[in-house]
C-alpha cells in the first residue's frame, strides 16, 4: 500500500506541474436550487415523545464503527420544517485535454436556530462549502489514461460497495440522508481499454492530526467489460478500507481494516428485461473501540435484482431485488471472526425511513443498531408514467434480521424477533419545465414483532420538493 500511495502522489505532483500554464478555451456555469417541505412523525418510533429518543445505558456493544452519529434531539411528533440547497458549478476546458470543476453549495434548514446538535448555529446557516474541486488530465503520460485528482464523487457499478460519502460539515441540516455533498479527497487513474475499463482510486477519509497512526485510506481498484450485446456488464474489484481512526487513541495498537473483493454481472436477456446480481466478501480486522481485542472479519454481502419494462404508452416498469447483509450474534466476549457486513460507503437506499433509524434517528429500543448490517430484505418495485411529463412510482420493502438481536447485548438472554418490518415509499413527480420539477413523496415504515411495545409506532414522512435546474 506504501508503493501504491507514493505513486499517487508522484502522479499528484506531475499533474499539477502541466495545467500551470494552460490556456481557458471555454467556461460553462450551472447550478441547481432545492427547496423541501418536510412533515414527519414518529421517526423514533415512540408516540407522544417530543423529546426525542435515547437509548438506555444498558444499549448492546457498538457494531458498526462509523463516522455518524445518531441524533437525540429530534422531536417525534409532527417535525415540519424547509429545507434549501443550492449550488453553483463552474467547469472549465483549458487546452491540451484538461479541464477543471469547482461546485460550490449552501445547504440549511430556514431560520433554524438549534439544527441536530445542542448547540445553536446560526452563524453557520449561510456558508458556502466546498463540495467539488478537482482537476481532470485526459490522455496524461499515456494514451488510454484520464487523471482525475481533487475532491470529487466516486461511484462504482450500482453503488453497492462504493458511491455514498454524507457530510453535512456546517450541521446545518437535520435531514442528513438528503445531503449533497457526497465526495471524497481523491486521485483517480481510468484505464480505457475499451471494452476493458480499468480503475484505480486513492483516498483520504480522515487525516486526523496528520499522524499516520489515526488516518482513515481507501484504496479501490475496479476492472469492467461492457459486452457488445445485450447490455451486458461483468466487473469485479479490491476495496481496501484502512481505518485506524475508529481506534486512533490506541496509538496503532489495533486497527478497523476492512478488505472487499466481489464482483457484479447484469444483462438483458430480452430488450424489455435486466437480470443480475452482486456478491462480495470483506475480511480483515474487527476492532470497535480503543484497546479492544482485535478479530478477524469474515462477512458476505448479496444483492440479486431484476426488471421488466412493459410495452404500453404509460411506460410501466416493474422489479424485484433481494438483498442481504450478514450478521453477527452479539456478545460480550467472543474472539470468533466477525461477521457483520460493513458499508459505510453503500448509495443505494433501502427504505428512506428504515435506512436512516440508529445512522441520523435514534430509536427507544435498546439493542438495535444502523441498518445496512444483519439484515436481508425483499424490495417490489414499479413506476408509471400516466400522462407527459408526470411519473408514478412505488417501492416495498420486508425487512429481516440474519443473526438474532439481543437487546442486552449478550448471547444469553433471550433475542429479539426478526421480524424488522416493512416499509412503502411513494414518489410524485411533475415535470413543470426542462428547468423545474416538482417532487411529492409519502414514505411509511411499519415496525415489526422486533420492536417492543412503547417502541413500535409507525412512522411517516411526506416530503415535498421543488428543484431548478439552470
Amino acid at each position: 500500500m506504501k508503493l501504491t500511495k507514493a505513486l499517487f502522489v508522484l502522479a499528484l505532483a506531475l499533474g499539477l506541474a502541466l495545467p500551470a500554464h494552460a490556456e481557458t478555451q471555454n467556461v460553462k456555469v450551472s447550478g441547481s436550487i432545492d427547496i423541501y417541505g418536510f412533515y414527519r412523525n414518529n421517526f423514533d418510533l415512540q408516540k407522544s415523545n417530543d423529546s426525542g429518543a435515547a437509548d438506555a445505558a444498558a444499549a448492546a456493544p457498538a457494531v458498526q464503527a462509523g463516522d455518524h452519529a445518531a441524533s437525540q434531539t429530534h422531536r417525534s411528533e409532527g417535525d415540519s420544517y424547509f429545507m434549501g440547497i443550492t449550488q453553483l458549478e463552474i467547469d472549465a476546458d483549458l487546452t491540451d485535454g484538461v479541464s477543471t470543476v469547482v461546485n460550490l453549495i449552501n445547504q440549511r434548514d430556514w431560520n433554524a436556530d438549534v439544527f441536530d446538535t445542542t448547540t445553536a448555529n446560526t452563524a453557520e446557516e449561510f456558508d458556502v462549502i466546498l463540495d467539488l474541486a478537482y482537476v481532470k488530465l485526459k490522455e496524461a503520460f499515456y494514451s488510454p489514461l484520464t487523471l482525475t485528482i481533487g475532491r470529487q464523487d466516486l461511484v462504482f457499478g450500482r453503488g453497492f460497495i462504493l458511491g455514498w460519502n454524507p457530510q453535512d460539515p456546517t450541521t446545518t441540516i437535520q435531514a442528513d440522508e438528503f445531503t449533497q455533498i457526497q465526495s471524497f479527497d481523491a486521485i483517480r487513474g481510468t484505464l480505457d481499454f475499451n471494452p476493458w475499463t480499468v480503475d484505480l482510486v486513492y483516498s483520504k477519509t480522515n487525516e486526523n492530526s496528520h499522524d499516520p497512526e489515526d488516518d482513515r485510506d481507501l484504496y479501490f481498484t475496479n476492472v469492467n467489460y461492457k459486452f457488445s450485446e445485450r447490455n451486458a456488464v461483468a466487473e469485479g474489484y479490491f476495496f481496501a478500507d484502512l481505518d485506524k481512526h475508529t481506534t486512533a487513541s490506541a496509538a496503532g495498537s489495533n486497527n478497523n481494516d476492512t478488505y472487499t473483493l466481489g464482483g457484479r454481472f447484469q444483462y438483458d436477456p430480452i430488450a424489455q428485461g435486466t437480470l443480475g446480481g452482486e456478491l462480495a466478501y470483506q475480511f480483515g480486522n474487527y476492532s470497535n473501540a480503543a484497546g479492544a481485542a482485535d478479530r478477524d472479519r469474515g462477512a458476505w454481502a448479496l444483492d440479486l435484482f431484476g426488471e421488466y419494462r412493459i410495452e404500453n404508452p404509460w411506460k410501466p416498469t416493474v422489479g424485484i431485488e433481494y438483498v442481504y447483509l450478514s450478521g453477527e450474534e452479539v456478545t460480550a466476549s467472543s474472539s470468533e471472526s466477525w461477521s457483520m457486513w460493513r458499508g459505510d460507503f453503500r448509495l443505494p437506499v433501502y427504505g428512506w425511513i428504515h435506512d436512516y433509524l440508529e445512522l441520523y434517528y435514534e430509536t427507544g429500543l435498546v439493542g438495535d443498531y444502523a441498518s445496512g448490517q444483519n439484515q436481508e430484505h425483499l424490495s417490489l418495485y414499479g413506476s408509471m408514467v400516466p400522462m407527459e411529463d408526470v411519473k408514478l412510482s412505488a417501492n416495498y420493502f420486508y425487512f429481516r434480521t440474519v443473526e438474532p438481536v439481543h437487546p442486552s447485548g449478550l448471547a444469553g438472554s433471550s433475542s429479539l424477533s426478526k421480524d424488522i418490518g416493512h416499509e412503502l415509499d411513494t414518489a410524485l413527480t411533475y415535470a413543470y419545465s426542462e428547468d423545474v420539477t416538482f417532487t411529492f413523496m409519502a414514505n411509511w415504515f411499519i415496525p415489526g414483532s422486533f420492536y417492543t411495545s412503547g417502541m413500535d409506532s409507525r412512522a411517516s414522512e411526506y416530503l415535498s420538493e421543488v428543484k431548478v435546474v439552470f
